[in-house]
């Protein structure tokens, strides 16, 4: 059976937030949410994670390639679409299913 944590996602999110912005010492935080100091180093460090990967996948804005790509992508679904339902309507009236 998994361990039901004792902090919402909000607390530990609460608590990471304080050790990272240094207001009150790593110790005083311990003490205020009754962690131990192993607890509230894990946290900074996996929100500092996640920190980092937000960043490394920042929105980018797509290249004038990329663009051009995804736009015949889009035209090329489109027509393989309109191929399909051609192909249908021709079954339908040659009698083919």
């Amino acid at each position: 059976m998994p361990k039901v944590s004792k902090f919402t996602k909000e607390q530990k999110l609460e608590i990471a937030l304080e050790l990272i912005s240094g207001k009150l010492s790593h110790a005083e935080v311990c003490r205020k949410h009754g962690i131990s100091a192993t607890y509230a180093y894990k946290l900074k460090d996996r929100a500092l994670e996640l920190l980092r990967q937000g960043i490394d996948h920042a929105v980018e804005k797509p290249s004038g390639r990329e663009k051009e790509l995804e736009q015949r992508v889009g035209e090329l679904e489109q027509l393989a679409g309109d191929q399909a339902l051609t192909i249908r309507a021709l079954k339908k009236t040659k009698g083919w299913s």
